[in-house]
């Protein structure tokens, strides 16, 4: 990865660079805490994409040292001010207030896990890592776990490395490493997306090529050693995202719509053609929705359709603000409870984000949720390369891999998420005005004060 700007803060109008790493006079021991507390919320970047439990552990322990380590006040109050901090806790408040709706009905409170609390992960990290190189180092935690997952997972593949022993039962296992298919697969996608951006920014030939390298093993890791369908169909608009960004982002939107739209029939019509996604997407997709139909057989896309037919019911009785927090699990189970092979079809959740925030938040909830998506794409645009390519391409996969599965519900999906968003730099006025004068090497000197702020005066004879 390459080095990334230096995280400033505005001082009487100026900008000036932090450096986070030295400590206060007579910070003594506390200080080595706060710098444990920093490694802590490394690693557990590092650990998101491997291993739950080592997640936990770091987590803990960073909020303990952070809590014990130098300069708490200024630290957690700079990373309130951080609009993804404000963003993620305005999240954690709906999903409360439905807690409490929950409570109200059935007077048991479900706060219980981190699928409430892990809101609160980008201000605990943010208090930590609250300067770009902690930023980067974290990043770079999750792409080396990451890079050493896709080696192993090719190893698997090549049978240099024997299989995990639950792949007889559990065939989405097969060339995974620590997690199933399309954890993995998704995490894989994140991966060659940093690989990418890094490679766009670097300065030497040598880790460009080797930054496209990696990114190039990423997407042949997906296509023909996963095999997860979620992935195959989350890598179309990714790969949508970087052609425009690399091929056509100096064009007119409408050439660069159609070249980009273009591209895409072609990469679709290749993939079309490789018996192995086809297989995996179009023919055995239509092959278990025809057995589910004939024979209600709980095959992975029956499994589907008849937990998304079970919850249009549950949305059309409580349609403004849902059933309340974890409660369409129970809700499903009696709706099941007479079907001869209701254990198959026994899932936690609908295996699709909105109709799950539909089913507990209902459209108010939606509502805050498309709210607080786009809010986080626009301020993901402000970003300098290459965080706002990384970030724009983690949005995207999180928004279509949740049409067919429910990412916040799931471990590893919702950490590795949340944990991502925790290291995104805080855009401030002067870096988001310096970036719209990028590219425009004589508009600095025309800037002129007005009334606090700047406005552009134009030269002699111009326009």
């Amino acid at each position: 990865m390459p080095s990334f700007p230096a995280a400033r803060r505005k001082a009487k109008g100026t900008v000036v660079t932090v450096r986070t790493d030295s400590p206060l006079p007579g910070a003594g021991w506390r200080y080595l805490v706060l710098q444990a507390a920093r490694w802590c919320a490394v690693s557990s970047l590092f650990m998101a994409p491997i291993n739950k439990p080592g997640t936990n552990v770091a987590l803990g322990l960073c909020i303990l040292f952070s809590l014990v380590g130098t300069d708490v006040l200024r630290r957690w109050k700079a990373s309130w001010r951080h609009p993804v901090v404000r963003g993620a806790l305005v999240w954690w408040a709906v999903l409360f207030l439905s807690a409490l709706h929950t409570w109200a009905v059935t007077s048991r409170l479900p706060l219980g896990g981190s699928f409430v609390w892990a809101c609160w992960y980008p201000l605990a990290l943010g208090s930590v890592l609250d300067d770009d190189r902690w930023r980067n180092r974290a990043l770079i935690a999750f792409a080396a776990a990451m890079g050493l997952t896709l080696l192993l997972s090719f190893g698997l593949a090549c049978g240099w490395i024997p299989q995990r022993p639950q792949v007889l039962a559990q065939p989405f296992t097969r060339g995974t490493v620590f997690k199933e298919y399309t954890q993995q697969g998704l995490a894989t996608l994140i991966f060659g997306s940093m690989a990418l951006a890094a490679a766009t920014c670097a300065r030497s030939r040598g880790a460009r090529w080797g930054l496209s390298l990696a990114a190039t093993l990423a997407v042949v890791n997906v296509c023909f050693v996963l095999e997860s369908r979620t992935t195959y169909l989350t890598l179309l608009p990714v790969a949508a995202y970087w052609a425009w960004r690399l091929l056509f982002r100096n064009w007119s939107v409408v050439k660069g719509a159609l070249a980009t739209g273009g591209l895409g029939l072609v990469v679709a019509a290749a993939l079309w053609f490789t018996p192995l996604v086809r297989d995996r997407l179009v023919l055995s997709v239509d092959h278990e929705i025809v057995t589910y139909e004939q024979q209600h057989a709980a095959t992975s896309s029956g499994i589907r359709l008849e937990l998304w037919r079970r919850t249009l019911p549950m949305i059309a009785s409580a349609p403004l603000f849902g059933h309340g927090l974890h409660q369409w699990e129970p809700i499903y189970r009696r709706s099941i409870a007479n079907l001869p092979n209701r254990q198959a079809f026994m899932m936690g959740h609908p295996h699709q984000e909105m109709l799950l925030i539909l089913a507990e938040q209902g459209f108010a909830g939606l509502l805050v949720y498309l709210l607080l998506l786009g809010a986080l794409a626009r301020y993901v645009s402000r970003l300098d390369a290459p965080q706002r390519d990384i970030y724009a391409c983690a949005l995207v996969v999180y928004l279509v891999a949740g049409m067919a599965n429910c990412l916040w519900a799931d471990f590893t999906h919702r950490h590795v998420f949340i944990l991502l968003l925790s290291c995104i730099p805080l855009v401030t006025r002067e870096r988001s005005f310096s970036k719209a004068l990028d590219g425009l090497p004589d508009a600095r000197k025309n800037l002129r004060p007005r009334d606090g702020d700047m406005r552009h005066v134009p030269e002699l004879g111009a326009g």
